[in-house]
């Protein structure tokens, strides 16, 4: 069975693992490499090591801004959260000290 490329990048992610798996009942011994970068979200081809490096780079740089995305929302979230912890505790120290002047 022929795959085109069309099928695996524009087809929805289940299509595109029941086409792997065909591929793989058919042939289990040989797999296609642009199969296999496609899946694992490689570059297409033998790459020098100079060029794996300077992929390993971007891809290094693009995992570091996540982690920087993360943590720069878990740090907002924290402080949503103390602002939201002192309303709450001012709240009820209010209405301690209003409930104990009504009596």
């Amino acid at each position: 069975m022929v795959y085109q490329n069309f099928d695996l990048t524009t087809g929805s992610g289940s299509k595109r693992s029941q086409l792997m798996q065909q591929q793989l009942q058919q042939q289990p011994n040989s797999l296609d490499a642009s199969m296999l970068a496609q899946r694992d979200g490689t570059p297409m081809g033998e790459l020098s090591p100079h060029e794996e490096i300077l992929y390993l780079r971007r891809q290094l740089a693009k995992l570091n801004r996540r982690v920087l995305n993360i943590e720069i929302n878990n740090e907002q979230r924290m402080q949503r959260e103390k602002i939201v912890y002192c309303l709450g505790l001012a709240y009820f120290v209010l209405k301690t000290i209003f409930w104990l002047n009504r009596n």
